[in-house]
């Protein structure tokens, strides 16, 4: 198989990629059904890009750049985007389960009916981050400044968060009395 290191203005579709990439740039690109399988990516950048019905289940992308891109119906089951950079993305209908944002750096990233069971988000930074109707269950959330994010839409179900992080966080009635156990308070 030749050397890839771009995919460029093009749609590709039902292919699955299982390579090391030294540097890989996709741009202006529509990818659908892609399995990346166990590729490896020393340097990714995504930009101008719409994947669907893709699947980086376990995939490392710490350290890579995604630039508006917007993911739909995407499998990131594991995935690693620590130290990562995602500006302008979208995740739509993903499952990001068990995935890492750990000192990742997020800036107007949305994401919309997406599951986020067990995600860690570790000293992630953020800038208008949205989060509508997700699954949040049993998700670590440390030392991250989550002011002015609105919860209410999204299951936080066992979240596991520091008190920091909670300042003027928005939720609902029933997600306050949940996360007053954090406060170590009573409520009669």
């Amino acid at each position: 198989m030749k050397k890839i290191d771009a995919i460029k203005d093009i749609t590709l579709e039902n292919k699955e990629i299982n390579m090391s990439f030294e540097e890989l740039e996709i741009k202006n690109a529509t990818l659908e059904k892609i399995d990346w399988k166990d590729s490896k990516f020393n340097y990714l950048e995504i930009t101008n890009s719409k994947i669907k019905t893709s699947t980086f289940s376990n995939i490392n992308l710490s350290n890579q750049t995604l630039y508006k891109v917007t993911f739909i119906d995407c499998n990131f089951v594991g995935t690693n985007f620590s130290n990562a950079f995602l500006k302008e993305v979208e995740f739509i209908n993903c499952n990001l389960g068990y995935s890492t944002f750990a000192l990742a750096e997020l800036e107007k990233v949305t994401f919309s009916d997406c599951n986020l069971k067990e995600a860690s988000l570790y000293k992630m930074k953020q800038k208008k981050l949205q989060l509508i109707n997700c699954n949040l269950d049993s998700v670590d959330v440390f030392e991250t400044n989550l002011q002015n994010i609105d919860l209410t839409t999204c299951n936080i179900n066992h979240i596991k968060i520091d008190i920091p992080s909670m300042k003027g966080l928005i939720v609902n009635e029933e997600q306050a009395l949940a996360l007053s156990k954090f406060l170590q308070i009573t409520i009669h």
